[in-house]
């Protein structure tokens, strides 16, 4: 039974982390850029959803309505005003500018909201819902279904409308698709919106599972870019696959290895795909 429960559990968080991390596949996609302030970003729309509740007395699970465009023009403001004038140069440079985003972002939350843990209650907080006859928090389960569903349309979007089929083209030639009359640049400034409001509609979800708290960004960016290398960062099946695999991992991990060992497992995982498939990591850091 504690076996089933782990596996509940840890499919339950790997949906939801593939839906976190899809905002960074769609901007890897699309640019070969690897956004290393994506779990900052996520934790600044946490502490947007904190503020809607404490202000405005609106629900963080009705708050995505404001947080998730709000998310989407910052994502457009990162690439206008700081991807695109210099991802043309050493692909370093862009990996530098993102790390120090990350880092205003954590300083601006500690500045503003101070380093106690900080915690938004909803609807569903303090719930319970038997799931194959395990118990799971009322508010993860509600994640957990709004990430299949935000999985399931961004792969039909993918798959099936004009902005799907001119983000593929980019993604798999950047100057024929120009040639073909596509706004490469239009596109890319779309999909960091798409990607960075994403984080909109799930932060709000996860304010209400886990503990607020400036410098949390840097743990969700480590496990949103171990779940884009260990998919490969190709497709949208392949990452939520490799959300599942990373959330198993660490959730069984959790249950039958000593102490905080199990908190390892997912970078234990990523040590052996890495081992395994040199090729996928030096793949990811020749950025175009």
């Amino acid at each position: 039974m504690l076996l089933f429960a782990g596996i509940i559990q840890g499919v339950v968080l790997g949906v939801i982390l593939a839906l976190v991390t899809s905002g960074m596949v769609l901007v890897y996609r699309a640019t070969g850029v690897i956004n290393f302030a994506h779990g900052s970003l996520m934790a600044l729309a946490m502490y947007a959803a904190y503020d809607v509740r404490r202000y405005g007395g609106v629900d963080p699970l009705l708050s995505w309505v404001a947080v998730a465009p709000l998310m989407g023009f910052i994502g457009w403001g990162v690439f206008r005003w700081i991807v695109r004038p210099i991802r043309d140069r050493h692909h370093l440079l862009v990996v530098q500018a993102l790390l120090g985003l990350s880092f205003v972002i954590e300083a601006f939350l500690l500045m503003r909201y101070g380093a106690d843990l900080r915690s938004v209650g909803n609807v569903f907080s303090g719930r319970v819902i038997r799931l194959m006859g395990v118990g799971v928090e009322m508010t993860r389960a509600v994640a957990f279904v709004v990430s299949l569903a935000g999985l399931g349309g961004l792969g039909l979007a993918l798959k099936h409308s004009d902005w799907g089929r001119r983000l593929r083209a980019i993604a798999a030639d950047e100057m024929a698709a120009e040639l073909a009359g596509i706004s490469v640049t239009g596109v890319e400034g779309q999909v960091w919106c798409v990607g960075v409001g994403i984080l909109g509609l799930v932060g709000p979800l996860l304010a209400g599972v886990f503990k607020l708290t400036p410098d949390m960004g840097l743990r969700y960016t480590i496990l949103a870019l171990v779940v884009l290398i260990v998919g490969g960062g190709r497709t949208m099946a392949a990452t939520v696959a490799s959300g599942l695999l990373v959330g198993l991992s660490e959730t069984l991990g959790l249950l039958y290895l000593p102490g905080s060992y199990g908190g390892l497992t997912p970078y234990a995982l990523l040590a052996v795909v890495l081992m395994a498939r040199p090729a996928v990591a030096a793949r990811m850091v020749r950025q175009r």
